[in-house]
């Protein structure tokens, strides 16, 4: 096994790099002493994906590292929620007494009680490891403490909030969604608020996959004026998640008024959760097509990305739309040459095909960035021609 290689990559942050190397090594010399000495240096770095392919590969999680620590519980202790969701998925039995997961919930629970107050950089997401691992061992938690755990950092892009969050989504009840409301309605903490209606964004994700949920007009009521008062960006960016989520295709026009507002995180909003054929008609459908080729040009990549990706998922065709998709050929950005060049070749334009093929030959590994959106894209390809076969 190369590990001065592979110990090297993984200190650069180089996935696809590490997982070319690890293609090359066999069961054996997977089995000595040097994958814990990878396990430990990726476990460090921060490298979840290659802890979790360590762990497929049957690296073993309970092993201790120098120093007698095994690595499950230097995760939780550390607070590294997404190493530690990379160690422990292949686990046999979590409720067993003495499984992996009871071990992590022990240490991260003790944890809690000596945080430091001067930590430095980010904090620990301790909160969100017993979250978690509470509802793998079949613990149930009020929303009031689920939230009372988010609101201890108050970062929405934390572990310790989204954890919670996901698993209030996850129970899709009225009583879940009235409790939400509720938090939501609270304008005496902009935090608690804050999480109440991400509590609502998050409970409509699976009327967003086509699910009713017996609560799906209520949110509607609830959302809709607050698209015209909320202030504050990054909540009115959710506003319009959870609104796009809930109503009708010819309800969700509504968000366009955002599509030229000043903050990033609000057309991105509407660029990632419009759907790009939604409206009452022909006028309004051409409204919303207009918005997307404007967002195509944003200054944000992401943005950029989003609005060209809505353009393959239907046919419309113009010089125009063309014109703004071959302008992006050249972008920076890899997402964004990809939607370009999918949209291109989806309209039988070979300068979309030419892109796609580079694009696919500057790929190395079938987990390097890019692979999956265009194994699809690909897959949408063979269909179409086997369509028009068909129609010849």
């Amino acid at each position: 096994m190369h590990l001065s290689l592979l110990l090297a990559a993984v200190e650069r942050g180089d996935d696809p790099a590490v997982f070319e190397l690890l293609d090359d090594v066999t069961a054996d010399e997977l089995a000595g002493d040097d994958r814990v000495t990878l396990l430990a240096a990726a476990a460090h770095a921060g490298r979840s994906e290659v802890v979790d392919w360590l762990v497929v590969l049957g690296v073993d999680v309970t092993r201790p590292w120098a120093g007698g620590v095994d690595p499950v519980t230097w995760a939780a202790e550390g607070g590294k929620y997404w190493v530690l969701s990379a160690l422990l998925p292949h686990s046999q039995d979590p409720l067993s007494p003495d499984s992996p997961h009871r071990r992590a919930l022990r240490a991260a629970r003790a944890a809690i009680g000596s945080e430091a107050g001067t930590r430095t950089g980010p904090p620990p997401a301790h909160r969100g490891i017993v979250t978690t691992l509470e509802d793998v061992l079949g613990i149930r938690r009020s929303p009031d403490e689920l939230m009372a755990r988010a609101l201890v950092h108050a970062d929405p892009r934390h572990d310790d909030w989204l954890a919670p969050l996901f698993l209030l989504g996850r129970r899709a009840d009225q009583e879940t969604f009235d409790w939400a409301r509720k938090v939501a309605e609270d304008t005496s903490s902009p935090s608690r608020r804050y999480f109440g209606l991400d509590t609502v964004h998050s409970l409509g994700f699976e009327v967003g996959y086509g699910s009713e949920m017996p609560f799906t007009r209520e949110a509607v009521e609830f959302l809709r004026p607050l698209l015209d008062t909320e202030r504050d960006p990054d909540v009115l960016a959710t506003v319009i998640a959870a609104y796009t989520n809930y109503c009708l295709p010819e309800e969700a026009p509504a968000v366009l008024v955002h599509a030229r507002h000043t903050h990033p995180a609000v057309r991105g909003s509407v660029a990632l959760n419009l759907s790009i054929d939604a409206g009452t008609g022909p006028a309004e459908q051409q409204e919303v097509a207009a918005a997307f080729l404007r967002l195509a040009a944003d200054p944000v990549p992401g943005t950029r990305a989003s609005a060209l990706y809505k353009f393959t998922l239907v046919p419309v065709d113009s010089p125009e739309l063309r014109a703004v998709m071959a302008a992006h050929l050249a972008d920076p950005h890899l997402d964004v040459r990809l939607e370009a060049a999918a949209g291109l070749a989806l309209r039988g334009d070979e300068r979309g095909l030419t892109v796609l093929d580079e694009i696919g030959h500057g790929i190395k590994h079938f987990r390097s960035h890019g692979t999956a959106r265009l194994d699809m894209v690909r897959d949408m390809l063979r269909v179409r021609t086997a369509s028009d076969d068909q129609g010849r």
